[in-house]
């Protein structure tokens, strides 16, 4: 009780000193990025605008920002309603100050992400962990522009710690968050899901009670921020035309749209073909070892997130900040040549982005394909078993 109570005043006090910084700290952070779409969904939030009424949006947004119309571009939130309904109050404040609270959330999340990750490790290796995790250059990317990944690294992190330790309220949370970009977080929320259904413990029966009624909860909440939103979500998401890198993918980084363009005609339709291939051959070659996955709830995650990373076609650079978690479980499993390794993988991203700016993306996706290697490599040295006999700790 003591220790939960000196928790809870330390992170009222944390909050406190985050408000103060953003609302008294001048800071030059570019919020007319990708912030920005965030930013003017919470102003449409907080004046009781349908969230996904882009026309109502705009204007709202247009006022705020005292730009004439005609130069005023609206980014949309392609993200489902509970997660503006989380960060409401960025709507209260002025963007300058909103951005700079955005970038401190954004921070605390990624150093709660290492702190999960690391759990167990060595006093002085985990404290370096930080530093390493801040300087992967997607990491600074995604930071600098106000990117919305770090809740699924969070909710990641946060899943392997408590699946581990069978958790219920925090897998609960980490599943939740898993939901907040569902186009990089579905496929791991999905094989979690799994090991909870077929574990058929206790703890599984809890865990997926408690998911199920969150889910029913975000589904009804949902309708806070939009009357109609699972009929103007979905229409919005489909809507999307002309809109520059947007919907030409002209700016991603992911693997089906490489393969597109080197092998094909460079077309979304055919990275779409590439991305449903790859998944049914991943899928095939990872459930030969479907016993040891099952059987260890941090193998089967980061198999879905190497996975994700590999078939989505609509991934940019700062997406890939979730490389992190493999690094971290097999720079702390691996044997030393398999270590070096993820520290060279570590180290080229940064280097070649760098160095080559966008034409350096490439680095992301041979290190994706490397550290999937790496990956498969470790789950056939495990033992394979048929039964659930408890969470593996060590894995």
């Amino acid at each position: 009780m003591k220790r939960s109570l000196i928790l809870l005043l330390s992170s009222f006090l944390l909050l406190i000193i985050m408000v103060a910084v953003a609302l008294y700290v001048p800071n030059s952070l570019p919020v007319g990025s990708d912030f920005s779409a965030l930013y003017n969904t919470d102003l449409a939030l907080v004046n009781h605008v349908p969230i996904y009424d882009l026309e109502a949006v705009e204007a709202v947004a247009v006022k705020a920002s005292g730009l004439p119309p005609d130069k005023f571009f609206l980014a949309r939130f392609p993200y489902p309603p509970w997660y503006a309904l989380s960060t409401f109050y960025l709507g209260l404040m002025p963007a300058q100050k909103a951005g700079a609270l955005w970038f401190e959330l954004n921070l605390v999340m990624l150093f709660l992400s290492v702190w999960f990750l690391t759990d167990g490790w060595n006093g002085r290796l985990r404290l370096i962990a930080f530093p390493l995790a801040l300087f992967f250059l997607p990491v600074l990317g995604a930071l600098s522009v106000g990117q919305y990944d770090f809740p699924v690294l969070l909710g990641t992190s946060l899943l392997i710690y408590s699946l581990r330790r069978e958790n219920v309220a925090l897998t609960t949370l980490g599943a939740v968050l898993l939901t907040f970009k569902p186009h990089i977080g579905a496929l791991i929320l999905l094989s979690v899901l799994i090991r909870l259904i077929v574990s058929r413990s206790d703890f599984g029966r809890r865990a997926m009670r408690s998911i199920v009624i969150s889910g029913v909860f975000l589904f009804i909440v949902g309708f806070i921020a939009d009357t109609t939103w699972i009929v103007s979500y979905p229409k919005m998401l489909l809507s999307y035309q002309g809109e520059g890198n947007v919907s030409s993918c002209s700016e991603c980084a992911s693997f089906p749209v490489w393969l597109s363009r080197w092998l094909l005609d460079g077309s979304l339709s055919k990275a779409m073909l590439i991305a449903v291939i790859l998944l049914f051959a991943l899928a095939g070659i990872f459930f030969l070892k479907r016993n040891v996955l099952l059987n260890s709830p941090s193998f089967l995650m980061v198999s879905a997130l190497l996975v994700t990373l590999l078939i989505s076609p609509y991934l940019y650079n700062y997406d890939f900040i979730l490389l992190l978690v493999p690094f971290a479980l097999l720079a702390n499993t691996g044997n030393l040549p398999q270590r070096i390794t993820v520290i060279v993988c570590y180290l080229i991203p940064t280097f070649a982005i760098a160095l080559y700016g966008r034409a350096g993306n490439i680095s992301l996706l041979v290190v994706t394909v490397v550290m999937t290697a790496l990956l498969y490599l470790r789950i056939k040295s495990q033992v394979d078993v048929h039964t659930f006999t408890a969470y593996n700790t060590n894995n």
